[in-house]
């Protein structure tokens, strides 16, 4: 889920700049030289963060508008917690604002109507953390058109969110936006670093519509790869913000892509990753997106290698010097994967070794447990150095002599317990072998068995 943060930033990125052109639009009657003292003042009031604004001017013809230059924000997400009754995981943040400009038309105003027809953020950064976490925006540009809304919708969420606030109520964010709003709107920026993520060259553009944000495309490089997907966030449904999302990575590094949300796996994974996903979940606390993420996708890969010496655990020893079989070169990578109800069930996944083929299904849960089953397919005519007892790998040879190893992982998906699973063998000696033989390979196998 950590994933999502890319599209809740933008979320927040939208609800911002609405913020933004609300507070200018009350300050565009007033005397020039009293409008950065206002906005200070108003900024503070909406964010309980200290803010600073180096200049602004306002036009009056042949558009109403406003202008401010230098615009600075320091504060944390207690603060702003305080002042607007929403939760946050953010903690200390700076953000800076070369230049904000906020353009009015006017016939609508003399209806009680609000028709902002451009808003225009230039060279916004932002550097803070999240959950612990470094998160950091740089050289970002954000552009809002066509935005509506009426006087009173206006007024009415303002004085909504304010009196939560002093109440000390938590406010979902879809209850600060004005029901009736619409709005366009496009962006870029140069990186963003988030939950591990170093995005680069980040484009997007969609559209607010009644409490329903729609982005119909982002994109973004990542590493040598490339991100780029479509997601709606419907405030209506929920005031939480219920998503739905289409993502698709090209030729991104495996261990770039799974980093933050899969650690284990990106390093012990070198490959290049092309990847498709579609999934939902609703915009809550990290419990309630473990519970409603829902997902389906597939991953495949060409050429890449496999550093499975830990998770082989107790049965490295039995391959003996292969190197090869422990870090492992294939052909090719290709996994069904599915999340659902807290847990990451792998279906056919299929690893095509150069010596080796590796088949696993099973589920990873959300909460770092794991029972998977794995079937390894040794190299035609290797055989797992098991000393004296070498001949009962006999047994478990296929028609084309090649050695099935079939393993199941459980516990801790961090660090698996890896254990062989030797009904076959068990029935093979009891087939071929005499009561006596059969005695006493049974301890040795129950000792096994517990590996």
């Amino acid at each position: 889920m950590k994933k999502l943060m890319k599209k809740i930033i933008i979320v927040g990125s939208v609800v911002l700049v609405v913020l933004l052109g609300l507070i200018a639009l009350g300050a565009i009657l007033m005397p020039s030289d009293q409008i950065s003292e206002r906005l200070e003042r108003e900024l503070e009031k909406a964010t309980g963060a200290e803010a600073t604004v180096s200049g602004a001017s306002v036009k009056y013809w042949p558009q109403l508008g406003v202008s401010l230059k230098k615009l600075t924000l320091r504060g944390n997400g207690s603060q702003l917690k305080k002042a607007t009754g929403t939760d946050n995981k953010l903690g200390d943040y700076d953000v800076a604002l070369d230049e904000f400009v906020i353009q009015v038309a006017v016939s609508p105003l003399f209806k009680k109507e609000i028709l902002i027809e451009a808003i225009r953020l230039d060279g916004l950064s932002f550097n803070g953390d999240l959950k612990g976490q470094p998160l950091s925006l740089t050289g970002a540009d954000l552009a809002v058109r066509d935005l509506e809304i009426s006087m009173d919708g206006a007024q009415n969420a303002g004085q909504a969110a304010s009196l939560n606030a002093d109440q000390g109520v938590s406010v979902p964010m879809g209850e600060l936006i004005p029901e009736e709003l619409v709005l366009a709107f496009d962006g870029k920026a140069k990186g963003l670093l988030t939950q591990g993520l170093n995005l680069e060259n980040i484009i997007f553009s969609g559209d607010l519509d009644h409490r329903l944000i729609s982005v119909e495309d982002i994109k973004a490089s990542l590493g040598t790869g490339l991100l780029q997907g479509t997601m709606e966030v419907d405030f209506e449904r929920d005031p939480l913000g219920w998503l739905d999302f289409e993502a698709e990575a090209q030729e991104v590094e495996a261990k770039t892509l799974l980093q933050p949300w899969a650690m284990d796996v990106a390093n012990k994974l070198d490959t290049n990753l092309n990847a498709t996903v579609r999934g939902s979940c609703l915009l809550g606390d990290e419990s309630v997106l473990k519970r409603t993420l829902s997902m389906t996708g597939a991953f495949s890969s060409g050429e890449g290698m496999l550093r499975a010496a830990e998770w082989l655990g107790d049965v490295r020893p039995y391959l003996g010097s292969r190197q090869d079989l422990v870090d492992v070169k294939f052909h090719s990578l290709n996994h069904q994967l599915r999340i659902d109800q807290g847990r990451y069930v792998v279906e056919n996944l299929v690893i095509d070794g150069l010596d080796t083929h590796w088949v696993g299904q099973g589920a990873i849960g959300l909460d770092d447990t794991i029972d998977m089953k794995v079937l390894v397919k040794l190299p035609s005519g290797f055989t797992p150095d098991l000393g004296q007892w070498a001949f009962m790998a006999e047994t478990l040879r296929d028609e084309n002599g090649r050695v099935n190893l079939d393993l199941r992982l459980t516990g801790k998906a961090s660090k698996p317990m890896v254990g062989f699973n030797f009904g076959s063998l068990q029935e093979a000696v009891g087939q071929d072998s005499g009561e006596a033989l059969k005695k006493g390979l049974g301890g040795l196998l129950d000792k096994w068995k517990g590996r």
